[in-house]
């Protein structure tokens, strides 16, 4: 399987950057072709500057990551969240990349779009200082990316996990490592 990586926490020394190392050596281990997009190294704008009016000057960053894109059977997301959704840099990568002839296409006259990424898979990895359960409940990270990012240009939505209670008196060094593992039997 063609697996794309995407770490999203701009602290590459952070739980979340560890998990997706683990998550990305695990894969190549059982034998996956596996690529990874590390946001904590990226060299890009994040802004779309112009909306989806016009194109950025310096569009190689883009344009690569949507090859890894094209090419990938599977995405797995790491991401913290933070003020109830996904780090800017994040963000901003999906504003970047998700776009339109890309992702999909809209017609205006109909009303309807034609998703482009159909038959590609993901999973979404998260940690949180809340508890897990508020973010399913009322934060909806999931159910947005579910459905209106990653639905919206066909992608599946296997699997979506956090680790809730970050830095609280129940968050143990097991308890991470155990979320870590986890993380990697999505694999299997």
């Amino acid at each position: 399987m063609k697996i794309l990586v995407i770490q999203g926490h701009p602290d590459k020394n952070s739980f979340t950057h560890a998990n997706a190392i683990n998550y990305y050596n695990y894969a190549k281990k059982l034998g996956n072709e596996v690529n990874f997009i590390d946001l904590s190294e990226n060299k890009f704008d994040p802004f779309l500057r112009y909306g989806y009016r016009k194109h950025m000057e310096n569009e190689s960053y883009i344009t690569n990551v949507q090859n890894l894109i094209k090419i990938s059977d599977h995405i797995a997301f790491f991401f913290p969240i933070w003020w109830a959704s996904e780090p800017s840099i994040l963000k901003g990568l999906i504003d970047r990349t998700f776009t339109p002839r890309f992702a999909y296409t809209y017609n205006k006259s109909k009303g309807t779009h034609k998703k482009l990424l159909s038959g590609k898979t993901a999973d979404i990895f998260t940690s949180s200082h809340g508890p897990s359960f508020f973010y399913k409940l009322y934060g909806k990270v999931f159910s947005k990316w579910k459905h209106l990012i990653l639905g919206y240009c066909g992608i599946k939505v296997n699997n979506c996990y956090d680790l809730g209670k970050m830095e609280n008196t129940k968050d143990t060094l097991d308890r991470r490592k155990n979320y870590i593992k986890k993380c990697s039997k999505t694999l299997e």
